[in-house]
């Protein structure tokens, strides 16, 4: 079949022109239809930023719970260094002397230093667990913290 106007062009294609159109003739291919849904790389990388995010909370979470540990071990330190303080302060100065008890989970020593005839000095030492020194810091089972106080003559 021939077709009159027509000129072979490149690809094969056969090009007519009445009135100044082109036409190219080519075999019909079905065309592609655009697929939903989302290409693979795009579910890595949302995988990737999402297990980024996941590991980010769990260290957080982990750094929470430590802190809030330390502080109920310094809370119950406090309680342990004002309970003796209480107790010596109830006591006439001549009876405030040197001793040690039990508070919680802590062991509490104290020791009298007289200043003068009107004063003494009351350390109160307390061991057990708190935040130790180190790299990082981290729980330490055996930490000694100490306190002290003046006791006046009445």
């Amino acid at each position: 079949m021939t077709i009159p106007n027509a000129s072979v062009v490149r690809g094969g294609g056969v090009s007519a022109s009445p009135r100044g159109l082109s036409v190219l003739m080519q075999p019909c291919r079905p065309l592609r239809q655009p697929r939903a849904g989302f290409s693979i790389v795009e579910v890595i990388i949302a995988i990737v930023i999402l297990t980024i995010g996941v590991l980010g909370l769990a260290g957080a979470t982990a750094h929470i719970v430590r802190q809030v540990t330390l502080s109920d071990l310094m809370t119950e330190r406090s309680v342990a260094f004002q309970t003796i303080v209480d107790r010596i302060q109830s006591l006439p100065y001549a009876s405030v002397v040197d001793g040690d008890d039990s508070i919680g989970v802590f062991h509490v020593r104290w020791t009298v230093t007289p200043d003068g005839p009107q004063t003494s000095t009351v350390r109160i030492y307390t061991l057990g667990p708190g935040l130790g020194s180190g790299t990082p810091p981290g729980n330490n089972p055996q930490v000694l913290d100490s306190f002290d106080f003046k006791v006046l003559r009445r």
